[in-house]
């Protein structure tokens, strides 16, 4: 058997070292670049579900309103400012929640426009 001698084994293992550490260089500036796609995507998702926050509030703010116009003329019923936002509906798409608050300001207008109580209906007579 030949030995080796220790300079040539030093190499080699400087050899494997700067190999090693250039492929881990390498890893992680793949993985630095993947990370910061990750991180530039989830930016575009946080700012689009703002727009979508801040769009499903307007909606909500301006049936509201609609609403409190609506029942002006009920002096009867207490009104009180917007309540705040419920945290524990659950999650679900812009389009269904609006939807929802558009069926639920529809169903307020239609039940304030059935018949009121009015002189010619107190008597049993029909308004026909």
């Amino acid at each position: 058997m030949s030995e080796v001698p220790a300079s040539a084994r030093y190499k080699e293992l400087i050899a494997t070292a700067t190999s090693a550490a250039e492929r881990m260089r390498e890893h992680e500036r793949e993985k630095s670049a993947r990370l910061a796609q990750e991180v530039a995507a989830a930016s575009v998702r946080i700012e689009e579900a703002a727009e979508v926050r801040d769009e499903v509030v307007d909606e909500v703010e301006k049936r509201w309103k609609h609403a409190m116009q609506a029942l002006w003329d009920e002096r009867w019923m207490r009104v009180t400012p917007m309540p705040a936002p419920e945290r524990r509906v659950a999650p679900g798409r812009a389009e269904d929640l609006i939807a929802s608050v558009q069926s639920a300001y529809l169903m307020l207008r239609r039940s304030l426009e059935k018949s009121r109580w009015s002189p010619s209906l107190r008597r049993g007579k029909n308004p026909e």
